[in-house]
């Protein structure tokens, strides 16, 4: 007796689960197409505008550029410029810069619909020292770049921060970026192989990030200095919680057992991101340590 209620309860208890699961048919609305507008501006630099229609979230095809878009710029509510068609859904005008301390408003008319937003510049914050010093590694030697700043007191600022150098070798003189790593827990936010960096660690205070890149890079097939440059980025709010949020979607893309991340959009009636920088560039150049690429044992 006791073998047969055990198995019925094994054989019934399965049947409750599948009798108890239901099956929801969400139907989802479709609300219609929206401007989605990109541009990220710089200190002296022409506005460049993507612009794309969204799309419906069923929906696996690619985004489709606009090209009839109607797409104004506003500074400080008085100078308004069009920008002109280039293609692929960029918009652009070679002989209008953005300029620090002044306030832009970007208008997009599209499909009956306009999408608007607001941004500016922040100031620009120099770089006060470059050390570099190499760093002994089990897995290979790392050389290190200690870049120094004064950062401004009560106020929250935003930085993103790069390092790149002239390749002589095989990217005929052109710049080509370096991937670094980093330690330091102000240093814990990427985007897009850049450092994405909030002061509330170091709020008011002299700020040094060490940057390490692999050795690799110090190896030329010739006996010149290798020119790299650092770049400090003052980014907006804006432009910080776009690079953080779009980061950890593109972390999580394809993953079944991630939370779904909402990337911050600042566009209303639209989608996207308007936001702006100001840019500091140094420069130190460094004696190559060999020639070629050399093998690891």
């Amino acid at each position: 007796m006791k073998t047969l209620i055990k198995y019925l309860y094994f054989v019934i208890i399965p049947i409750a689960f599948i009798s108890c699961e239901k099956y929801i048919d969400m139907k989802i609305p479709d609300k219609g197409r929206k401007p989605v507008v990109n541009c990220m501006f710089y200190n002296d630099s022409v506005f460049t505008v993507q612009v794309f229609e969204s799309r419906f979230i069923l929906d696996e095809s690619n985004y489709e550029p606009v090209n009839n878009a109607i797409v104004t710029i506003i500074e400080n509510e008085t100078t308004i410029d069009t920008l002109h068609y280039n293609y692929q859904g960029y918009y652009n005008k070679l002989n209008f810069t953005a300029q620090y301390g002044k306030n832009y408003k970007i208008a997009v008319t599209y499909n009956g619909q306009t999408a608007e937003s607001y941004g500016n510049i922040p100031a620009k914050q120099p770089i006060t020292n470059i050390d570099t010093i190499t760093i002994p590694s089990q897995n290979g030697d790392l050389f290190r770049f200690d870049i120094k700043i004064d950062d401004p007191a009560n106020e929250t600022n935003y930085y993103l921060l790069k390092i790149a150098k002239l390749n002589v070798d095989y990217y005929n003189n052109n710049m080509q970026d370096i991937w670094a790593s980093s330690s330091d827990p102000s240093l814990a936010e990427q985007f897009h192989g850049t450092f994405i960096i909030k002061d509330n660690l170091f709020n008011g205070k002299t700020k040094t990030f060490p940057l390490d890149i692999d050795y690799n890079n110090l190896y030329s097939s010739n006996s010149d200095s290798i020119k790299f440059y650092i770049s400090l980025y003052s980014i907006s709010k804006d432009f910080y919680l776009y690079a953080v949020t779009s980061q950890a979607q593109s972390n999580n893309n394809g993953s079944p057992f991630s939370e779904p991340i909402m990337v911050y959009n600042n566009i209303k009636n639209g989608y996207g991101i308007f936001a702006g920088a100001s840019v500091y560039k140094d420069s130190i150049n460094i004696a190559p340590r060999g020639n070629g690429y050399p093998i690891k044992h």
